[in-house]
């Protein structure tokens, strides 16, 4: 009977109160072997308070899980079991006992102590009082629960029990809810993280092409330029040799025109070419004499004696003295030729980034063009009727003074 009793009193409790009866006895003491528990909590900030006759004797914060205590005789005793944000329970022990009872001793009493969360809308008046009373039975010789007691507040027990099941179901499928959200919130952040990372990845892979395009293209920029600071030079060079060699070509005609009119300061004049001498007068020699024929000089008779005798040709000697010839260097006079008359234009065409000449020159129908072309980089470049030309042709044929008789035209003649 007092096991079916304790049976049905733990399943009133819902497993808040577990006892179960252990063989061996106590004397002159009582002892209970408890246990505590906290229902989707930890055992961290949980406490055992032990009141003795209403006075708050000792404090138990460790090894609540399982523990023992020993009770004096003939008092009262109220444990009560408490965590915050969890429903506090109390069990009351009555340990006074008949003085013929304490030589038998006591069976050691075993509980067990479960605390659920406190809810804000569920009436927890009940757990005000204690949830069992412990107390000796004359009839089984030993302690045992109260069962007008446990019968007094079971059904106000059940219907916490109740209320607190169902609360606790709601917030279950609350932190069921919560977890998914929470899951969901988690993935989303993932694929945000995920999407994220991409876009960096590529904004990343699109930057290094950019500046590896950059660098390309400034590469390719320096080789350019690098190309045509060599270009430039080598055309600087050029243009420096052609000066030189101009130059040069320029001293060795000075020199030969300086030769040359030494020479001629130091040539002997030619001497002028002696007189001819005078020729003597030939006297004229003697007419000649007629020669007549003899039937001429005597007519005979019946004859025209008007008839003319036949002429004789005699070659007469010439009066004019044969003249003699005199050998001697003559000075042959110079040749006169005629330069042909060259018409000269001179431009000048004012363009961005260059300057260029326009010498045009006209002689007898025929124009040569010639340009030079100077840009604001430095280079310099010269032209023959469009084709490219060494400064020296330029300033040879193109140039005023190097054009014997050129007459200079402006452009608005």
């Amino acid at each position: 009977m007092p096991s079916l009793l304790r049976s049905g009193f733990r399943n009133a409790l819902l497993m808040a109160i577990l006892v179960g009866p252990m063989f061996g006895f106590a004397q002159g003491k009582f002892t209970v072997n408890g246990r505590m528990k906290v229902e989707g909590g930890s055992m961290e900030g949980a406490r055992a308070v032990v009141y003795k006759d209403g006075v708050k004797e000792r404090t138990i914060t460790t090894s609540l899980a399982k523990f023992t205590l020993d009770l004096g005789l003939n008092s009262n005793y109220v444990i009560s079991f408490e965590r915050d944000g969890f429903v506090s329970k109390k069990i009351s022990f009555n340990t006074s006992v008949p003085a013929d009872a304490v030589a038998n001793g006591f069976t050691p009493f075993d509980f067990a102590v479960s605390l659920f969360k406190q809810y804000d809308d569920v009436n927890i008046v009940v757990f005000n009082q204690p949830v069992g009373v412990i107390r000796y039975e004359p009839s089984v010789g030993d302690f045992d629960y109260d069962t007008d007691y446990t019968k007094s507040i079971q059904s106000q027990l059940n219907e916490v029990v109740e209320q607190v099941e169902k609360k606790k179901k709601e917030e279950q499928e609350r932190d069921a809810s919560k977890l998914k959200q929470e899951a969901e919130a988690i993935k989303a952040k993932q694929r945000a993280e995920e999407e994220a990372r991409k876009q960096a990845t590529a904004q990343q892979a699109a930057e290094a092409k950019a500046k590896a395009e950059a660098d390309r293209q400034t590469a390719a920029q320096q080789a350019a330029q690098a190309k045509v600071d060599a270009e430039n030079q080598r055309k600087a060079q050029a243009e420096a040799k052609a000066e030189e060699a101009r130059q040069v070509a320029a001293r060795r005609e000075e020199e030969k025109r300086k030769a040359a009119e030494a020479a001629a300061a130091s040539a002997v004049k030619p001497v002028p070419p002696a007189p001819e001498p005078k020729k003597e007068r030939t006297p004229p020699a003697p007419p000649p004499v007629p020669v007549r024929n003899s039937l001429a000089s005597k007519p005979n008779e019946g004859q025209d004696g008007r008839r003319t005798s036949v002429p004789v040709m005699v070659e007469e000697a010439s009066r004019m003295a044969k003249a003699v010839a005199v050998e001697q260097n003559e000075e042959r006079p110079a040749e006169i030729v005629e330069e042909p008359i060259v018409n000269r234009t001179e431009d000048l065409l004012v363009e961005s980034g260059k300057v260029t000449t326009v010498v045009k020159l006209e002689s007898e129908g025929v124009t040569t063009e010639y340009r030079r072309v100077y840009h604001k980089w430095g280079g310099t470049f010269f032209f023959k009727n469009g084709a490219t030309c060494t400064q020296q042709v330029y300033e040879n044929e193109a140039l005023a003074p190097q054009l014997a008789g050129a007459s200079p035209r402006g452009k608005l003649d």
